[in-house]
């Protein structure tokens, strides 16, 4: 029987260069499972702070409409702190101004983003005459308030009082060690005006 050499089989060359070639499609689809995963995960934070800001958007309405003694006094009351100055130049505004915890309880007065459900974590919200607001902050989440005046064209702000603000609600948070943002904006309308 005569064999013929070039029908011995595999050799050791040709099996190494299948196995890495292998390997880089083993290597790349556990990649793209990874990079999926992350997404997954981020698309996932992204969500829940769209949410949030969409509720704090709903609570600002509400506190449009309502009035609380000691607390919220209506469409006065939607600016950030240091606004909406009354008759006597006193400031009305509730809404902090800047990057705040945000607290799974509104605290006492109800409302989203006032000085009763935005203060540092690991502490309790204490505002003189209210109950305090011991209930946990949403980890790595924080939400910022931005209320800004819009002066009407056919009604110049003198003589008439200011009834539409833009509301700007951001909310922060991290996805691997990579800090982003989701920002809502709306425009409120004091209707009585």
């Amino acid at each position: 029987m005569i064999q013929n050499q070039n029908e011995k089989g595999f050799s050791y060359i040709d099996v190494m260069i299948a196995l890495v070639i292998l390997m880089i499609g083993i290597l790349a689809s556990a990649a793209a499972l990874t990079a999926n995963l992350v997404r997954s995960f981020e698309t996932e934070k992204q969500v829940i702070a769209k949410q949030i800001a969409l509720s704090t958007i709903e609570s600002i309405f509400s506190a449009r409409d309502i009035a609380r003694t000691g607390a919220i006094s209506g469409w006065s009351s939607i600016g950030n702190v240091g606004s909406n100055p009354d008759a006597s130049g006193n400031p009305q505004g509730v809404f902090l101004n800047d990057f705040c915890p945000i607290r799974e309880d509104l605290g006492w007065d109800g409302v989203a983003g006032t000085a009763d459900d935005a203060c540092a974590a690991g502490n309790a919200c204490q505002v003189p005459g209210r109950p305090d607001n011991t209930s946990a902050a949403l980890g790595g989440f924080e939400r910022r308030i931005v209320i800004t005046d819009l002066q009407d064209a056919e009604r110049p702000s003198p003589p008439h009082p200011i009834s539409r603000r833009r509301i700007d609600v951001t909310v922060r948070y991290n996805v691997n060690q990579l800090q982003r943002e989701q920002t809502v904006s709306t425009i409120i309308t004091n209707y009585a005006e």
